[in-house]
């Protein structure tokens, strides 16, 4: 076969890999990096790696789709093999209630212009403040930023792994995005559509906040934020990106690094680790940013009694509400993510079932209209990154579940953003 990989003598490592023809533009954006870099992804990030090469050639050919499955199985199967099977080390013991009482007496720079938290309440004038002031690509100063993610982590610590929702007697519906995906301007497009989180108007984010896009501060910090001024109206669910591997290698990290230090960042994954890995609304629709485990006798008592404060295992059913995705065929494959299993519609009904549910809303993956109904109804996949990557061209959507819970969708274009490309703090930024 034309495009066959062949090894190098002496010890595979991901650098020895060659690819003739296409495939060898693909691998070349991909590979070409540090040895070491490599080998400390695990297989999962390996696949989204290929991914993001795929993203690079498809935009600069015009041509949108995924690394094929051959290339993937047979690129990362010597990787795969090396990586341990388990949990990740996970961030250290939680600190007392107290620990953070320091940031209350760090000052403000003097020439510092921006909206900043006196007293440490987050309320209305400084969220609008702060958010005309992120969208001039300024920064809030970094006692504000640590005293909001202070705020939120005690938030989040008080929830459920599994958060149940009713809808608000003010309220007409759930708002519900999936991904963003730092695309900061484009959640602001949607609270600019939608309106804003309130008491009467409540949203949940289903996970992947930040990553790729290169202002994925700018989402977490607002999201954050909007929370710490009213928990009941900002529900944030984990994705796969909300962790130390994915935000090392896809950009949160390094933009952190470059915008704050370690401290906020340290702190923003504390607060990543105790995001709630779901929620249920009206008792009848759960909503996960990945998908289905991957036995048939998960109950959500199985899932409200995951310790989640951690980095995920990369097996086992918190892996599988991150990282899983839906397959138009009955029963349970492999992923070619590496990570979690591609589930049928026979899988999402004995999961409903099983825990009386009626439907299923996740994330995880692009959309060409922002969402897409599957799996004979009972399973929808929302997507909220429009134009994903500045290269897709696909549309962002929100759906609204109303007392009647039937889902009602709205669509909406990407809207420009200011000339950082996306992927600009990432560990292999040179090739994007």
């Amino acid at each position: 076969m034309d495009d066959a990989p062949t090894e190098s003598s002496g010890a595979a490592a991901p650098t020895t890999w060659r690819v003739k023809g296409k495939r060898g533009v693909l691998v070349r954006e991909a590979v070409s990096l540090d040895s070491a870099l490599v080998g400390e992804l695990p297989h999962g990030a390996l696949v989204e790696l290929f991914d993001e090469a795929s993203a690079v050639v498809s935009a600069r050919l015009r041509i949108v789709a995924p690394v094929d499955g051959w290339v993937t199985a047979r690129l990362l199967e010597p990787v795969a093999r090396q990586q341990p099977v388990g949990p990740s080390t996970g961030p250290p013991p939680a600190p007392p209630p107290d620990a953070y009482a320091w940031v209350a007496n760090l000052e403000v720079p003097a020439a510092y212009e921006g909206p900043a938290l006196g007293g440490g309440a987050v309320d209305g004038a400084f969220i609008d403040a702060a958010l005309i002031h992120l969208r001039s690509q300024k920064l809030l100063d970094r006692r504000s930023v640590l005293l909001i993610l202070a705020q939120t982590r005690q938030l989040l610590a008080a929830e459920s792994t599994v958060v149940d929702l009713a809808i608000p007697a003010a309220a007409p519906h759930y708002t519900v995005c999936g991904d963003v995906h730092g695309q900061f301007y484009d959640l602001l497009n949607i609270f600019e559509m939608n309106g804003l989180p309130s008491a009467a108007n409540p949203y949940v984010f289903n996970g992947d906040m930040v990553d790729r896009g290169s202002f994925s501060f700018e989402v977490a910090i607002s999201l954050f934020m909007l929370k710490a001024r009213d928990s009941s109206a900002v529900h944030l669910n984990r994705g796969n990106h909300e962790t130390r591997t994915m935000a090392k290698f896809y950009g949160f990290e390094g933009e952190i690094l470059h915008k704050y230090d370690r401290a906020v960042l340290d702190l923003f994954h504390e607060c990543f680790c105790l995001l709630p890995l779901g929620c249920v609304i009206e008792r009848r629709v759960i909503v996960v940013h990945g998908g289905c485990p991957s036995t048939d006798d998960v109950t959500l008592d199985d899932i409200r009694a995951i310790d989640r404060d951690d980095e995920p295992p990369e097996i086992g059913v918190f892996c599988d509400l991150l990282w899983s995705d839906p397959q138009p065929l009955d029963g349970r494959t492999p992923s070619r993510r590496g990570v979690g299993l591609s589930f049928g519609p026979d899988v999402t009904r004995a999961f409903l079932a099983k825990n009386d549910l009626g439907l299923l809303i996740r994330s995880h993956e692009v959309r060409e209209n922002g969402y897409e109904v599957e799996h004979g109804g009972a399973l929808i996949t929302i997507f909220s990154a429009p134009n994903y990557c500045d290269a897709v061209g696909n549309k962002g959507a929100l759906i609204h579940l109303g007392r009647d819970l039937a889902p009602k969708f709205t669509t909406f274009e990407a809207v420009p953003h200011p000339p950082v490309r996306p992927m600009a703090y990432s560990a292999f930024a040179q090739f994007t």
